[in-house]
């Protein structure tokens, strides 16, 4: 979820399309001798600026709350939820070897992840005696309440909203025959989040395979299609009081624990999807890329890329 995806812009380009290298720089390493053999080369240094729109179903591992007995012995079941998103990134990347390209990326990440409530119960028997019988009658009753209540938020909506930085790093392994060429990309991005305390993990590895088409005036056009794979797990915590809780939910929760918490386990459904997109080299130094994803995890990516 978060859903940071992206396919480096230079990545396609280093199947053997684009610009000779920089003259006098040191990278990439093995250049010289990858250009004696008929390769050309892209520049060693890139600059990118992406956006992707992203929409990825997420598996609800679990839900728990603290700050009252009341809340501990709550069993809260929403499995399914929906994440709608988007994601900006600024990247630099570096052609280290003719086939091997690192990266590092940071960017900005905001969404919302809606999930339905399918039952809420309480178990009476799990509330531990405070040894105070008064007491003990209010917890009875407030987990009662909280039955009842269940019936009621019954498929509605529990949504959270996810904002935050994101950084990390990748790799992008890239090797061609005449026009055709391959790529593998793999990074992993860490999106700490504001609004409520938690963060996303995210392993993305994504094949490509496609075919180019050089100009007489130096641009190229690459159309290209493949796989992505996504492993994205996410710890969230706050407070109960932030979350928009259906019905009357929240009054309720607000006045057994006006400081009650909450933790959310989740992660995304589907691992992998289908994608297809293009690039497009206006000159010796500057490339666009659109992406598309289709299937349950569905995206666009659009990138500008500027070498040197």
């Amino acid at each position: 979820m978060g859903q940071f995806i992206r396919l480096s812009a230079a990545a396609v380009a280093a199947a053997i399309a684009g610009p000779a290298f920089a003259e006098g720089s040191r990278f990439p390493i093995w250049g010289d001798e990858a250009e004696a053999r008929g390769y050309i080369l892209p520049k060693p240094y890139g600059l990118s600026l992406s956006y992707m729109d992203l929409s990825n179903p997420i598996q609800v591992k679990s839900i728990a709350l603290d700050g009252h007995p009341v809340l501990e012995a709550l069993e809260i079941n929403a499995p399914d939820a929906d994440f709608d998103g988007y994601n900006v990134t600024l990247r630099g990347d570096l052609w280290v070897f003719p086939f091997l390209n690192v990266y590092g990326i940071a960017g900005y990440t905001s969404g919302d992840s809606v999930a339905t409530i399918e039952s809420v119960s309480c178990d009476a028997s799990s509330i531990p005696g405070t040894g105070n019988p008064v007491q003990d009658l209010i917890n009875r009753q407030a987990c009662s309440q909280v039955d009842q209540l269940g019936e009621l938020v019954q498929g509605q909506p529990f949504a959270l909203e996810l904002k935050g930085g994101s950084y990390g790093a990748g790799f992008t392994l890239a090797g061609g025959i005449g026009n055709w060429f391959a790529l593998v990309d793999t990074n992993f991005t860490y999106t700490d989040l504001t609004i409520i305390d938690g963060n996303i993990q995210t392993l993305v590895s994504a094949p490509r395979a496609g075919y180019r088409w050089p100009y007489e005036d130096g641009s190229e056009l690459r159309l290209f299609a493949g796989a992505m794979y996504q492993k994205v797990d996410q710890t969230l915590r706050g407070d109960l009081a932030d979350l928009s809780l259906p019905g009357n939910a929240g009054d309720l929760v607000a006045a057994i624990a006006p400081d009650g918490k909450f933790k959310v386990e989740q992660s995304g459904t589907s691992r992998w999807n289908t994608v297809v997109g293009g690039q497009y080299s206006l000159n010796r130094n500057w490339e666009i890329l659109v992406e598309a994803g289709f299937g349950a995890r569905r995206s666009t990516f659009v990138s500008l890329s500027r070498r040197f």
